[in-house]
């Protein structure tokens, strides 16, 4: 090379050395940084140290061994029932003239020798739980020529909104708002009871009800009737759904230590299994009802209570049940035989006592021995009010309002735009506080509230070209409202006494404990310790439940059968009808038989609604519907046009909007 090129090249070759160095030393100095944050854990040897003692443990000693003398009468130096009689090795204590004013965990010594124990106060519990379901399943099949006319399923919507409006006004008599704790909460149940004293049956054309008040409300009742038992919901079920549930029992029953267990990894590959992804019965299967709509509420109660009370303000026990079905329920073309729909409402209000009953001549357990009074009490104080509220609402809205036009060509076939199933489910147990003695400041509020709506619309129009299919069904729908409240402990209500009047009113200027004249009273012996709570304010315990099922199933399907057993070699049967709406509650409320000492009134009642309107007759586009809807509109309030009833001006066409995400495959592939 020239000379100048020679120079710029070894210019070029510094250049690159010093960059590479700079590089190697930007690594070398991360490097070096990772491992200085990573120093090395190994274990610290230590070298050239020894340790000594002059002890030796020994192995365990159950007996401990003092230098002084052992004093086996420990009753000698503690004036207490904890220890009387007692006969275990203590050290010698100093005479004990005054407990200390602070709370020790367990107790405390009094002047008098007393152990002042104290006592966890009882928590407030509050659930309030809003579940809401909607869907909209209007789905639309062209297998024949198209040339069908369907109705536009956002007639039946406004038909179903109509009825809902009605049903909301047959339940009208025992509307109310729930029962909210605070100042206004005694006035608010006292009102309630007023209104469940003038209630009157619903007067709306066509309309079954009835109105039990007070003990009659007691027992079980169906659709107003007492029975001795009420059906199980499996016996209640219509024929196609039974069919499902008689397979699943034989399921479970036929269980053994033999039994195959499936793959769980089976269908996940395609090609991993050679089972058939969906088995079909032999013939041709229309589903276009059989839908599901369950509300089910559970709640165990055990939160709070007391074989005695003491109440200086009123005293408020409401039970009240309200139950109501509207079916409408017309078909239209061919149908096999009629199987007739269900609409029942079952109530169970029971109360259940604790206490045995003595038969004749026998003696009541304790009587003959002398029982003694407490020899000692524990006093706790809540300052306001104490609550237990669980509130409750459930809501189905399901439309599935079908039209197919069908024409069968192969062997097997089964075709479903219904069997649709919408759960909401609520199970509480609360278990909570007992006591010996509750004193109450204010009021005793008890409520049990349980409101259940079931609202369906099955208008159902089948027509046929050629054979008739050998099964149509469009009726044997079920609506049934279950309700229950079960309480273990029975109240007996009686006069204020003086000794428990003056100690309530010694807690509201600021009291922290009690005196003889209370705990020494007869209705605590054969009691050793007794257990007080005070409760400034009220003791609220709600438990607030509304249900609401509302269905429109109104299917319209026109069957080509022109040689149908000729060509396929099968029958067909539609199924349109098959729909369940259910609405079950169940409050069980554990405790005790109380004896309650009450300073104002007692307001106890019950009562059991159950109201049934079923029209079957009425033509379906609404010839008897103006009559009822006038009717309705004098029994609605403005509240009962609210949120829940959907909005009469939502959009429903024949075929749903394109949803590649969409969970219905049906109306997927029709978009």
């Amino acid at each position: 090379m020239d000379k100048m090129t020679e120079m710029v090249a070894h210019m070029v070759g510094i250049f690159h050395t010093t960059l590479e160095e700079q590089r190697m030393r930007e690594a070398y100095d991360k490097f070096k940084a990772l491992a200085a944050a990573d120093p090395e854990n190994d274990p610290l040897e230590a070298m050239g140290i020894n340790f000594k003692t002059k002890y030796s443990l020994e192995g365990f000693t159950p007996g401990l061994r003092y230098a002084d003398s052992v004093h086996n009468n420990p009753g000698d130096d503690i004036a207490s029932p904890f220890f009387s009689g007692a006969n275990y090795p203590i050290l010698k204590l100093p005479p004990i003239v005054s407990g200390p004013d602070q709370d020790f965990p367990i107790f405390a010594i009094s002047a008098e020798g007393r152990a002042t124990l104290t006592l966890e106060p009882a928590s407030s519990v509050v659930v309030v739980t809003f579940q809401e379901a909607y869907l909209t399943d209007n789905d639309m099949i062209l297998l024949g020529d198209g040339e069908t006319v369907f109705t536009d399923p956002a007639e039946f919507l406004a038909q179903l909104q109509t009825y809902q409006t009605i049903a909301a006004a047959v339940a009208a008599p025992v509307s109310s708002e729930m029962i909210v704790p605070g100042e206004n909460a005694t006035a608010d149940a006292i009102t309630l009871h007023d209104k469940m004293s003038v209630a009157e049956v619903s007067s709306i054309t066509g309309v079954a009800a009835t109105m039990l008040h007070g003990a009659e409300a007691v027992g079980l009742h169906i659709n107003g009737e007492a029975v001795e038992k009420i059906p199980t919901l499996d016996e209640l079920m219509p024929a196609f759904k039974a069919d499902d549930v008689e397979e699943t029992e034989t399921t479970d029953d036929g269980a053994d230590e033999d039994y195959e267990w499936p793959d769980p990894f089976e269908g996940l590959t395609p090609g991993y299994s050679d089972a058939d992804l969906f088995d079909t019965d032999d013939g041709h299967a229309v589903v276009a009802g059989a839908n599901l709509l369950l509300n089910e509420v559970f709640i165990n109660s055990s939160w709070l209570d007391a074989p005695v009370f003491s109440v200086m303000g009123d005293v408020v026990n409401l039970n009240i049940i309200s139950q109501v079905n509207v079916l409408v329920d017309h078909d239209y073309g061919t149908f096999g035989e009629l199987i007739d729909s269900t609409a029942m409402n079952a109530a169970t209000l029971t109360a259940t006592v604790t206490t045995p009953v003595p038969e004749q001549g026998e003696e009541v357990a304790g009587e003959a021995e002398n029982l003694g009074l407490p020899s000692n009490w524990a006093v706790t104080r809540i300052d306001g009010d104490l609550i237990a509220i669980n509130q409750i609402n459930q809501y189905s809205f399901v439309t599935d309002d079908d039209c197919a036009e069908l024409i069968f060509g192969s062997t097997n076939t089964y075709i479903g735009m219904g069997d649709n199933t919408v759960i909401n489910l609520t199970d509480l147990a609360e278990l909570g506080y007992g006591y010996d003695l509750i004193m109450i400041g204010g009021s005793m509020i008890s409520v049990n509230w349980i409101s259940q709506v079931n609202v369906m619309i099955d208008n159902d129009t089948v027509t046929v070209s050629g054979n008739a299919p050998a099964d149509i069904s469009g009726s044997d729908n079920l609506l049934f409202n279950s309700a229950m409240i079960n309480s273990v402990g029975v109240d007996s209500y009686g006069e204020m006494q003086d000794n428990f009047a003056a100690a309530s009113n010694d807690f509201a200027n600021g009291a922290n404990s009690i005196d003889e004249s209370v705990a020494h009273d007869s209705v605590f012996e054969g009691t050793e310790i007794l257990r007080v709570l005070y409760i400034e304010g009220d003791l609220t315990t709600v438990n607030w439940i509304e249900q609401t099922n509302v269905l429109g199933d109104s299917d319209q399907v026109h069957l080509a059968l022109e040689n149908l057993e000729s060509t396929t070699g099968a029958s067909a049967t539609v199924t349109t009808g098959s729909n369940a709406i259910i609405n079950s509650a169940t409050i069980n409320e554990f405790g005790v038989d109380s004896q309650v000492a009450v300073n104002g009134d007692v307001y106890d009642d019950a009562l059991l609604y159950q109201a049934n309107l079923v029209d079957t007759d009425a033509d379906p586009l609404g010839v008897a519907m103006p009559a009822l809807a006038n009717e309705a509109v004098a029994f609605l309030a403005d509240d009962m046009m609210g949120s829940d009833i959907a909005p009469e001006d939502t959009a429903i066409v024949a075929t749903a909007p394109e949803s590649t995400a969409s969970p219905d495959v049906m109306q997927t592939m029709l978009a």
